[in-house]
């Protein structure tokens, strides 16, 4: 249950509909508040200098209008974000989508029409709804009116946020920040006093395992969950290796999960298997390769012949930097998750730094090996981040990408024929670029 619960909180933050319903039912509550205290006939000469306090048709012609301009202005915002969003995939990659729609700002504009709109629609139902047609809720219509304007005022906000959000600095920060949010997750912070040279020990069960869980339908791994599995193989004494990870493609039928230990029988199966969530497309909650993948798009498309912009490129390899020294920084996520009396109880197996490292770098390697900018701050990214690695797997996969061919270090590589031979740098360079 915890899994699917984090996998709608997930689908609800990335959606267009669940903040700005929320806003339309704090809306409805904000009208029978307003309509409570109008039902009281609550009078007198600064209640009427303060709210509406005119006849049946004014406020039903005022209303008429606001109703009418919010649904219009809301139809506007609508259409903007939806060629925003057609613009930057086409620029950006359409793996970016997601992060824009997960855009809190965009999501809480909608919000504050549709929920003006509703309250003004409501508040117009109720003008002149009474026996004698004469009913004005004066302060409902006082409320709405000033919720009219508090949104003409997101309106202008909103082409401003719209207008910086496909800038590239802007889509880095935000998919750079969906990345450093799953480092957060996956890699423990460093307690004071922790060695993080030395790397943590990992469980492997013995024996042959006793029963395989089988995935019922293909997808990708979006969520596991670790906490439920745990207690589960806590309360039967078995330990679950699990054989795949978040953003792992299953297919039907092949193997989730294998038990090892206790008596296994197809409720316990069936338990496992609920604890993997599989949908269409990838996650960034915990998915650390999906996550990375998608800044290393942003630069990879730069660098395409269509826009030939090796700045950006540059901008989004300081951006991995940034990242990826927070992973060093941290301690190593432990792979085997153990109970209360630490017994090892659930394995997982996550992407380490090295991982990390070749699917943010080896893409811009690759398609910027004809950029002698890009591979210069490549190489001078990889001697920053060797200055931070402490542990010998970190200092090994920062040697195997920024070596050369011919053992020739990066800064070597770099300032390498600054008198004469300069043109050879960029031979150098390309070389490297080309080397696996």
């Amino acid at each position: 249950m915890r899994a699917r619960f984090f996998e709608f909180v997930e689908l609800a933050r990335s959606s267009f509909w669940y903040l700005p319903s929320m806003m339309m039912a704090a809306g409805l509550a904000l009208f029978a508040l307003t309509l409570a205290i109008d039902k009281l006939g609550i009078t007198g000469g600064f209640v009427a200098a303060v709210f509406y306090s005119g006849g049946v048709n004014n406020a039903a012609s005022l209303l008429q209008t606001l109703t009418g301009a919010m649904v219009a202005i809301a139809t506007v915002v609508f259409s903007t974000m939806m060629v925003v969003l057609t613009l930057a995939t086409s620029q950006f990659g359409h793996r970016l989508i997601r992060s824009f729609m997960r855009d809190r700002a965009n999501q809480a504009v909608l919000g504050i029409f549709l929920a003006t709109f509703v309250f003004c629609l409501l508040v117009f139902h109720m003008v002149g709804n009474d026996a004698d047609n004469t009913f004005v809720p004066g302060v409902s219509l006082t409320v709405g009116f000033v919720l009219a304007i508090f949104s003409t005022c997101t309106l202008i906000y909103f082409t401003h946020h719209m207008a910086s959000l496909v800038a590239a600095p802007e889509v880095l920060e935000a998919v750079g920040s969906e990345f450093d949010a799953a480092i957060a997750r996956v890699y423990p912070a460093r307690a004071a006093g922790d060695d993080r040279s030395k790397r943590r020990m990992s469980y492997q069960p013995t024996g042959t395992p006793r029963d395989e869980v089988v995935c019922p339908q293909a997808g990708y791994i979006q969520v596991i969950g670790v906490a439920a599995l745990c207690d589960l193989a806590a309360k039967h004494d078995i330990v679950i290796e699990s054989v795949v990870t978040y953003g792992d493609h299953v297919v039907a039928g092949l193997a989730l999960a294998r038990i090892h230990g206790g008596v296994i029988d197809d409720s316990i199966r069936a338990a496992v298997a609920r604890q993997y969530v599989v949908g269409d497309e990838r996650l960034t909650d915990h998915d650390l390769l999906f996550a990375i993948n998608q800044v290393a798009e942003v630069g990879v498309r730069a660098l395409s012949p269509a826009l030939n912009n090796p700045y950006t490129a540059m901008d989004c390899i300081n951006r991995i930097a940034a990242s990826l020294a927070d992973v060093l920084s941290r301690g190593l996520p432990d792979l085997a998750h153990v109970d209360d009396k630490g017994t090892p109880r659930f394995l997982l197996d996550l992407p380490d730094f090295a991982s990390l490292l070749d699917g943010a770098f080896t893409p811009l390697r690759n398609y910027g090996s004809t950029s002698i900018q890009t591979m210069m701050q490549l190489l001078l990214t990889i001697e920053k981040l060797a200055e931070l690695a402490r542990r010998d797997v970190e200092q090994n996969a920062l040697r195997r990408l920024g070596l050369l061919r011919f053992h020739t270090s990066p800064r070597q590589a770099l300032f390498y024929g600054k008198t004469r031979r300069s043109p050879r740098r960029a031979v150098i360079l390309r070389q490297w670029a080309r080397t696996l």
